[in-house]
């Protein structure tokens, strides 16, 4: 198991050692509980790539031998790090490239302090979707007749992580409307002041809720040129696969950068009019801004298993014990859970 040694005791029977045999055997063996090595404040990083990696439709299209050509750079080590987690024996695994090829791309990461999560997977993201963007895709399965073709290049992140949202704009003296639209991978929600409990369609609603711009936020009006009052709807035109959820959990106060939320109770699960949005994994985040820990909770549908992933230690959790205050980033699919078809399984 890598460098992790376990000393048995002297007095330690025959049975006992072939019972820890078969539990280290069992630990090695699962597909996708994989924990990673920290490597210095790397606990953000590793809190990332195990949400990606519990991923279903992400990890099967990038472990599909026809996807593995021509990958870019970020993409191709991020393959071989999804490769050692699903398709590898050892029960931890340390992600040393995938954080070089990071921190090389983009040189804020290229260090060993500590850093926002939520902020390393929209730049993850982003570089994996403009690495695939090379690769030629084939969407021709997923496209139905008369469908317009998109004016953006697509790729199985934009086709997974991407929504859209509308902002109506209304001018309360003139009357005019003006509507916009806007692409969003992850969607940063406010929480509640001063609230002990609350819930996730809480921070939604609060999300959507009508914003009245006035005095120094008076916005142009474009009908008459001139700087109005108005009021802003915002609504979700189109919901992506799997829709990520950013909790604003830092902020300023006064001068400094502090952790806000006080939150001690906070209810994780969606519910919708027309189908459940089936919960995947989250990001926790404890501790203080400069002085915090990462760590995740994935579903893993092939094993029907919860896991808390704490860097290299790897603990099975039961459903009920999912529920966290300190949620960060939370991923929600709309489909159900499956079974993946990985090739090499």
């Amino acid at each position: 198991l890598g460098n992790f040694k376990i000393e048995l005791s002297a007095q330690m029977t025959e049975d006992m050692k072939c019972s820890l045999g078969r539990q280290l055997q069992s630990q090695q063996s699962r597909p996708g509980v994989c924990g990673l090595d920290n490597s210095g404040n790397s606990c953000y990083l590793n809190a990332v790539l195990q949400c990606l990696c519990s991923t279903m439709p992400l990890v099967e299209h990038l472990l599909n031998q026809d996807t593995r050509k021509d990958l870019g750079r970020l993409a191709q080590v991020f393959v071989q790090l999804l490769e050692k987690m699903w398709l590898g024996s050892s029960s931890s695994c340390a992600p040393v490239e995938t954080r070089s090829m990071l921190g090389s791309i983009f040189p804020q990461f290229d260090n060993y302090t500590q850093q926002d999560a939520q902020e390393l997977l929209l730049h993850l993201l982003n570089g994996l979707h403009e690495d695939l963007k090379k690769v030629p895709q084939n969407h021709s399965s997923t496209k139905t007749p008369g469908e317009k073709q998109s004016t953006t290049e697509s790729t199985i992140i934009s086709d997974l992580f991407e929504g859209q949202l509308s902002y109506l704009t209304y001018f309360m003296q003139c009357g005019h409307q003006a509507h916009n639209a806007q692409i969003f991978t992850v969607l940063s929600l406010p929480i509640p002041k001063k609230s002990k409990k609350c819930s996730i369609e809480d921070c939604l609603s609060l999300f959507f809720e009508e914003t009245i711009l006035t005095a120094a936020e008076q916005t142009l009006c474009s009908a008459c040129g001139l700087r109005r009052e108005a009021a802003v709807q915002t609504c979700l035109d189109k919901p992506p696969e799997i829709l990520i959820l950013h909790l604003k959990r830092f902020g300023c106060k006064g001068k400094s950068q502090v952790k806000l939320s006080t939150v001690s109770e906070l209810n994780i699960q969606l519910s919708h009019k027309e189908k459940n949005p089936i919960f995947l994994s989250l990001q926790n985040h404890t501790g203080h801004l400069d002085m915090g820990h990462y760590t995740a909770v994935c579903y893993n549908s092939l094993l029907g298993m919860w896991h808390c992933f704490d860097d290299a230690l790897v603990r099975e959790v039961q459903e009920k014990l999912v529920q966290s205050p300190n949620a960060y980033v939370l991923f929600y699919m709309h489909k159900p859970f499956y079974k993946p078809k990985i090739q090499g399984l």
